[in-house]
């Protein structure tokens, strides 16, 4: 045991000595979450802030009074559009879509004409595209207003066409949250535990190699398995230090949205932080562990680097599995590393329970990977300094 200790210090030390790195790294898993929600919570205000300013920017407008009316009557606001609002929207001075109305609109009504009504707006622009949805809304109602006008003058009640309705009946739990844009923030967590202990796994490994400081730790009376366990707990240390800052950084994220109803959806309290936790530590060793023996298998700092990138893409694309296939999740996933916590941590920024059918499956699968990784570690360790 004491073996096993001072070579966990060991490498705990020659892994604070690279501060640069270790400040790097510790400064993003603190400053990743709440700089993230700040980005959602100003793209869903921007949004809203379409949805909720009334005013339609407007081309020939006098043409219309009808259609000028019907705008008017929904509580918006019309302002005639500048000459240049071309010009305009491709240099996002102007943030609105703008609505062309054709020239005779209210001849071309009465004559049951087609008529085409145009929104011009600069696909670049970001702001314009998000008053799309309002104003197409909008342009709706009024066509339906017309239609069922038609329809009464002609002695038809539109209700008769209108036989069946829909009405939606909410059956979530009254307790649920709502999960949208912080469904991205499991696997955000995921990508900050596999980057963070990525550099100290490859420096107590390949980096030794590299630099010839490993045959003489090997000189030591110790063996295989005391060296594995050594270098893969002061890695999973660092992992696991990652995790809490990130987890911790959740709290101080809260107070910087400046949305509310992201502020509303997002309610993450010291039960759901202590859940993130005994969720997320189980894997940052697993990876840890896997991180470790990749890391073995190569003789420089470059080909260690470029293997452990293959295995954060492919654990960065696992969670994507609940993008691409919405809906209930199969028995199976509590068995697939990664994926299985993030369903789960899915499941308490809903508000819900961690199951015990979710959670022993996901930690019996972690402890077998390291299980395994430390075996390997153990086995090849002397194999290496002999190549």
């Amino acid at each position: 045991m004491k073996k096993i200790r001072a070579i966990f210090l060991k490498e705990i030390v020659d892994a604070m000595r690279d501060r640069r790195t270790l400040t790097m790294v510790l400064l993003s898993s603190l400053l990743l979450v709440p700089t993230l929600l700040f980005v959602f919570s100003t793209v869903m205000s921007q949004v809203e802030s379409q949805a909720v300013d009334r005013t339609v920017v407007a081309v020939n407008m006098a043409d219309a009074p009808s259609l000028e009316n019907y705008i008017l009557r929904q509580g918006y606001q019309i302002t005639v559009a500048e000459a240049d609002y071309e010009q305009k929207s491709r240099s996002k001075e102007l943030i609105k879509p703008v609505l062309i109305v054709p020239a005779h609109f209210e001849n071309l009504l009465a004559e049951r004409k087609k008529i085409e009504l145009e929104v011009a707006y600069d696909t670049s622009n970001r702001q314009a595209e998000m008053g799309l949805n309002p104003l197409h809304k909008l342009l709706d109602g009024f066509i339906q207003e017309r239609a069922s006008l038609d329809l009464m003058m002609r002695g038809v009640s539109p209700e008769m066409l209108q036989e069946v309705t829909v009405k939606e009946r909410h059956i979530s739990r009254p307790q649920e949250r709502k999960v949208t844009i912080t469904g991205m923030l499991p696997m955000i967590l995921i990508m900050a535990i596999v980057m963070g202990g990525m550099f100290a796994a490859i420096d107590s490994t390949a980096g030794e190699r590299e630099r010839g400081s490993l045959e003489p730790l090997m000189m030591n009376p110790v063996s295989g398995l005391q060296l594995a366990i050594g270098k893969t707990l002061a890695v999973a240390t660092v992992s696991a230090l990652i995790v809490i800052l990130t987890v911790l950084s959740f709290f101080p994220a809260q107070n910087i949205i400046g949305n509310d109803a992201l502020r509303a959806e997002f309610q993450f309290g010291s039960h759901d932080a202590l859940a993130f936790l005994m969720i997320l530590l189980p894997l940052a060793m697993a990876l840890s562990s896997l991180q470790v023996a990749l890391s073995l298998t190569c003789k420089s700092f470059k080909e260690a680097n470029v293997r452990n990138q293959l295995l954060s893409l492919t654990v960065s694309f696992l969670p994507l599995y609940f993008i691409l296939n919405p809906g209930k999740e199969p028995s199976w996933l509590a068995w697939v590393p990664v994926m299985a916590q993030t369903q789960m941590m899915n499941q308490v920024l809903k508000g819900e329970l961690l199951a015990s059918a979710m959670m022993i499956p996901a930690v019996l699968v972690c402890l077998c990977l390291v299980v395994l990784s430390l075996s390997f570690v153990a086995k090849k360790m002397r194999e290496v300094v002999a190549v």
